[in-house]
């Protein structure tokens, strides 16, 4: 079979599965198909946040030109004819990817939500919900989960006493380390180091 030919045949082997990524709105196909719907003449991303149309009237293309060419036009929600990440369903995502790659880097050591959020230009009301619904945490568990792990690694590959390395894993106290560790690990940061350096 030539390679046109299995691009013409290729949605049809993948309707059950492409159907699912629309009815749930599967992040990981977009870009990897676009679904028209027959009665509106529309076609979008599988993300799309539009009303889901039923089954029968999808249709689904591997390119938006080959949906473009079978008479259908853009939907203006999820803009699915430009280039990846600039349409406006894409906002949150990109906000979130921005937060977190701050958090992750440091940034809510010794430092509220708000500031962080002011820093990026939002609401911290808004760097939460972007974070929840992007990544599934809050700012706060995101960076406790920096903070821990940058001390796992300095109680491994260093002798430095714990009070140190909880001050500079960005902890405010060492109470609060030895709580989170507890909490996480199930154990103290000094256990933590011993069986780290048995194993």
């Amino acid at each position: 079979m030539d390679s046109a030919a299995a691009a013409v045949q290729t949605p049809l082997l993948c309707d059950q599965e492409w159907h699912h990524a629309v009815d749930t709105r599967d992040a990981s196909y977009d870009g990897v198909f676009f679904v028209a719907i027959v009665t509106t003449h529309i076609y979008c991303r599988p993300v799309c946040p539009s009303r889901l149309a039923r089954r029968e009237n999808r249709r689904f293309f591997v390119s938006s030109a080959a949906a473009e060419s079978a008479g259908f036009r853009a939907c203006r929600r999820c803009c699915p004819d430009r280039a990846p990440g600039n349409s406006p369903i894409d906002a949150v995502p990109r906000l979130a990817e921005s937060a977190a790659a701050r958090i992750l880097a440091g940034d809510l050591n010794g430092r509220s939500v708000r500031d962080l959020a002011r820093d990026l230009g939002m609401s911290e009301r808004h760097m939460r919900r972007a974070l929840a619904r992007a990544l599934g945490a809050s700012p706060f568990r995101l960076g406790l989960e920096q903070r821990l792990l940058h001390a796992t690694r300095l109680l491994r590959d260093t002798r430095a006493p714990v009070t140190r390395i909880a001050y500079a894993s960005g902890f405010q106290s060492l109470r609060r380390f030895n709580a989170a560790f507890r909490e996480q690990f199930q154990m103290s940061p000094t256990q933590w180091r011993q069986q780290a350096t048995r194993e």
